[in-house]
């Protein structure tokens, strides 16, 4: 256990807090009491800042490891009307390009039904369609290495052989980037998508397309099959 020295004068206020705690509990008005704010107040004051910090540090490390394990956006994508057959897997769709490169084509496909549904959604894609005439939209070699999603904005962080290998042209790269977003936004939970390679923001994947911002959803290039 750390411990730390407390002075008389923040002792003295991490006493007066506590008694606001113990005077305003039974407040319901939140605009008027932060029960959580109050506290956060009473440990910096009486722990000291940069015992505070290291703390939270600490505290948001762990809650990392724990969503990695769980396999996060996976816990939260099974909670969607996503119901798997009596073999325990799922119908998912996944974009590829079509023969032109002009399009993308979805091919429905099964997978396991378990946590981290997001996860092996996109592994899938990377591998590539099974369907005859579709086409690979995500370069060879690229590697899914993290997945996130918090308050519906989904961070996918590829390999360097996502931008590395990208084969270029306005056309490919669209279709590309909407592969990618379309099979992941098809899934509730996911509003949007932020693409990072080797964990860090690019501007863009083959010098055509904005991926310094989230992108949002695309329908439109995808066009229907018989």
């Amino acid at each position: 256990m750390k411990f730390f020295k407390v002075s008389g004068k923040k002792l003295l206020a991490g006493i007066g807090i506590l008694l606001l705690l113990g005077a305003t509990a039974g407040c319901s008005d939140a605009e008027k009491f932060s029960w959580d704010k109050l506290k956060e107040t009473h440990y910096r004051m009486v722990a000291g800042e940069k015992f505070y910090q290291e703390m939270k540090a600490a505290q948001n490390e762990a809650a990392e490891k724990e969503q990695a394990e769980a396999g996060i956006p996976g816990e939260e994508v099974a909670k969607q009307e996503l119901a798997a057959n009596e073999n325990g897997k799922v119908e998912i769709s996944l974009y590829f390009s079509d023969q032109n490169g002009d399009y993308l084509l979805e091919e429905k496909r099964e997978i396991a039904m378990a946590p981290g549904l997001a996860r092996a959604t996109v592994k899938e894609l990377i591998a590539g369609p099974k369907t005859k005439g579709f086409l690979k939209t995500i370069p060879e070699g690229t590697q899914l290495i993290d997945i996130s999603l918090e308050n519906g904005l989904c961070r996918v962080d590829l390999s360097k052989e996502f931008k590395e290998n990208h084969w270029g042209g306005s056309s490919g790269e669209i279709l590309t980037v909407y592969s990618l977003v379309d099979t992941l936004t098809q899934f509730t939970t996911i509003d949007q998508v932020e693409i990072l390679v080797e964990g860090q923001k690019v501007e863009t994947l083959a010098g055509h397309m904005d991926l310094s911002a989230p992108v949002m959803r695309n329908m439109q290039i995808v066009k229907e099959t018989k």
